[in-house]
């Protein structure tokens, strides 16, 4: 039996290799649709709450992206009506950003189009332990999410 600082070596292993196949597969996907997966991936941060505006700089923190590069992909996703930036009314630098209708279409018809691959992916997985893999999965993402500068030994 593995001693708890083996299994947490090889369960931070296994996330590696799952996070390479992963952006594998998720490339091979993307390389037919008209949005890039970061497009996607910046588009799916506004889906959460539609009405909601957000400014370069708090996308740059939440994404942990440099503002530079969060600022090419929205260009890219306001060229394509996806998201609307509406000057500020006190600064006309900054740009408030919100997902269009077409965004949010455009979000559900790619995630619509990844279904029979989702399925695939879990298909050998009975309700309860997708259900428990869920769970757990949810439980890493709201730790690794509140502590983002938490990082030991460096």
């Amino acid at each position: 039996m593995a001693t708890r600082a083996e299994s947490e070596v090889r369960v931070t292993i296994l996330f590696g290799i799952l996070q390479q196949l992963m952006t594998t597969r998720q490339n091979k996907l993307f390389a037919n649709l008209s949005i890039s997966s970061s497009q996607f991936g910046l588009l799916m941060h506004f889906t959460h709450n539609p009405k909601r505006t957000w400014l370069v700089s708090e996308l740059a923190n939440v994404m942990e992206m440099n503002q530079p590069g969060i600022t090419k992909i929205v260009t890219q996703l306001v060229d394509k009506d996806l998201l609307l930036a509406t000057p500020d009314r006190g600064d006309r630098r900054k740009k408030h950003l919100q997902i269009t209708e077409k965004g949010l279409k455009t979000c559900s018809n790619t995630m619509n189009s990844f279904e029979p691959d989702i399925q695939n992916i879990y298909s050998s997985f009975a309700n309860n332990e997708l259900s428990e893999l869920e769970q757990h999965l949810e439980t890493l993402m709201a730790w690794l999410d509140n502590h983002r500068d938490d990082i030991k030994g460096l």
